[in-house]
């Protein structure tokens, strides 16, 4: 059932907003976990407002124009200065992070990411890179992910036509990325391509093997990554290696899947892919070199320094 017009709000579009769409204009200005906004869109509890009074069904997948305007739940509706202490608290820790500039021209910049900041909202996620971006500009947009706890560069694409081309270079494997990890144990192979399908069932990533059924084998997207060891030896009583790695597949948690159960060999510190039991707060995979097609390279964490000093490794680009 739809609410009456008494228990709605009207929003109309600021042109800054033009182009935007509507779902990720509407996340600016509600409280509310996104999948609940995608609910009342797919149940026409948001409708657009026609320039003759009436209501006509609103898509997150629309373009929002300037002076549209749009019911919406009153209850639902937050002014920019009404954030929760909870979300303004991460406003002003992320603000204060101001993440590196790696590179910038009139189309793209790199940033540097650091661990434990997610790229999009989600649960448990208070405030994202997305939600900055959106701060900073509404033509501001991701053009890829790392994983939370994945360190290193990230592309953003500063206009709509940008976004488009970048999109599209990722999606065709025209975009060079080359990863460093630090994996627990020591592969076989010094260097090697690993070849093996991986199926995602929403929290985790699976290798597929020759025994797995059918049907999951059918499920399963091909996934390849190429792997070199450029130094191993031991970290107290465990031995570990550092590793450089290009994915030529763009799988969620592809590097993480493919390292622990195709190599044996999981990323140290990665706790959802490894077994053993946790010795660092931090997951050790950092994206060092990414070619947009300008080459950009993003310096190591300080946190790895005492990792690589014991590895006799220096902690800079090469």
């Amino acid at each position: 059932m739809r609410p009456s017009t008494a228990l709605l709000r009207l929003l109309t579009v600021p042109s800054h907003a033009a182009g935007l769409r509507a779902d990720r204009f509407l996340l600016a200005q509600v409280s509310i976990p996104p999948p609940l906004l995608f609910k009342l869109l797919r149940k026409r509890a948001i409708t657009q407002v026609l320039p003759e009074g009436q209501s006509q069904r609103l898509q997150g997948s629309d373009r929002v124009q300037a002076g549209m305007q749009i019911h919406i739940p009153s209850d639902l509706v937050t002014s920019s200065t009404e954030k929760s202490p909870d979300q303004s608290q991460h406003r002003q820790s992320f603000a204060a992070q101001r993440l590196p500039m790696l590179f910038e021209n009139d189309a793209l910049a790199v940033l540097q990411k650091p661990q434990g900041l997610a790229c999009q909202g989600g649960t448990n996620v208070k405030y994202s890179i997305d939600d900055m971006l959106g701060d900073l500009s509404p033509d501001y947009r991701l053009v890829h992910r790392l994983d939370r706890d994945t360190t290193g560069a990230l592309v953003v694409a500063k206009s709509r036509l940008a976004a488009a081309a970048l999109t599209a270079a990722f999606r065709d494997r025209a975009v060079s990325k080359r990863y460093i990890a630090l994996l627990q144990g020591v592969p076989e192979e010094t260097h090697g391509t690993i070849s093996r399908p991986l199926l995602n069932t929403g929290t985790m990533t699976t290798v597929i093997s020759a025994t797995d059924d059918e049907r999951r084998a059918q499920m399963a997207k091909p996934a390849v990554t190429k792997y070199r060891v450029l130094r191993s030896g031991a970290l107290g009583n465990k031995e570990v290696s550092i590793v450089e790695l290009d994915i030529l597949t763009g799988r969620k948690h592809q590097i993480r899947a493919h390292c622990a159960q195709a190599l044996g060999c999981p990323v140290f510190g990665d706790h959802k892919y490894s077994s053993a039991e946790p010795t660092s707060d931090s997951m050790y995979l950092h994206l060092f070199e990414i070619s947009v097609p300008v080459t950009v390279k993003a310096p190591f964490p300080a946190s790895w320094a005492p990792v690589f000093k014991k590895l006799n490794v220096p902690l800079k680009c090469n």
